[in-house]
C-alpha cells in the first residue's frame, strides 16, 4: 500500500542456500539504504521470519524416485522454495515431498488444476514410497531369510 507519504514494500527471499539467501537479503537492505539516503527519504525495514531452508532426506528422495519409476510414471527432481509443512516437518522427521502437475504450471492459485489422473498417480506413488519406507511387513521374509517381525 502507499500514500503521500509512505510506501510499503514486503519482499519474499527464498533460497535453498541460507547464506546466500542472507547475502542477497543484506545487499537488497543495503542498497534500499543507499538509495534513501541519496533521495532524502526514511527508510526502515523488518524481517518478519527467517526460516532455515529444509532439504528433503535423501532416503526419502530416492524412495519416491524408485517409486514413480517402478509404477512407470515419468518425473523429475525439483527444489520448491515455497513455504510448505515440510520445512517444519524436516525439524522433527525425514521428509520429502510428492508433486503432480498443474494446469499450465499454475499452482496455489484458485485456477489450479490438476486431472484426477495425475491426482491418482500422485497418490500410487505415495502409498508405494510409504511402503517402501516402512520396511517389510510382518508376514514377509527378509533378505537373510528370517521372517520380519514387527
Amino acid at each position: 500500500y502507499w500514500s503521500c507519504r509512505q510506501a510499503h514494500v514486503e519482499i519474499d527471499v527464498r533460497d535453498i542456500d541460507e547464506e546466500r539467501r542472507d547475502s542477497v537479503l543484506g545487499n537488497i537492505i543495503r542498497h534500499a539504504e543507499a538509495i534513501s539516503a541519496r533521495r532524502g527519504v526514511e527508510m526502515s525495514h523488518k524481517i518478519i521470519n527467517q526460516d532455515p531452508p529444509a532439504p528433503c532426506a535423501s532416503h526419502v528422495v530416492d524412495a519416491v524416485q524408485e517409486s514413480a519409476d517402478e509404477l512407470g510414471f515419468t518425473s523429475m527432481k525439483m527444489v520448491s522454495r515455497a513455504y510448505h509443512d515440510a520445512l517444519f516437518m524436516a525439524q522433527i522427521a525425514p521428509t520429502g515431498m510428492i508433486f503432480i502437475p498443474c494446469k499450465g504450471g499454475v499452482s496455489h492459485r484458485p485456477d489450479e488444476y490438476s486431472s484426477p489422473e495425475d491426482m491418482a498417480r500422485g497418490i500410487k506413488a505415495l502409498a508405494l514410497t510409504m511402503a517402501k519406507l516402512a520396511g517389510p511387513a510382518a508376514d514377509e521374509t527378509c533378505d537373510d531369510g528370517e521372517k520380519a517381525e514387527l
